[in-house]
């Protein structure tokens, strides 16, 4: 089994890959009257920071010793 900070990482990645096509598909859209209600920049900013912050535990830059 990986180690947790990997399993993190791996997830937080993915979400904030998730977050910028969405971010992108509302940048893009055809009806500009047509608004959505999910914060994509915020969660693309803490997914990055999630995953920033568990490399670091990973890479032992952050201990918890």
């Amino acid at each position: 089994m990986p180690p947790l900070w990997m399993v993190i990482c791996g997830l937080s990645g993915i979400c904030a890959v998730i977050a910028e096509i969405g971010n992108r598909r509302r940048n893009n859209r055809n009806n500009i009257e047509d608004v959505g209600f999910m914060p994509w920049s915020t969660i693309t900013a803490m997914s990055l920071l999630t995953f920033g912050i568990s490399i670091a535990f990973g890479l032992g830059f952050i201990s918890t010793e």
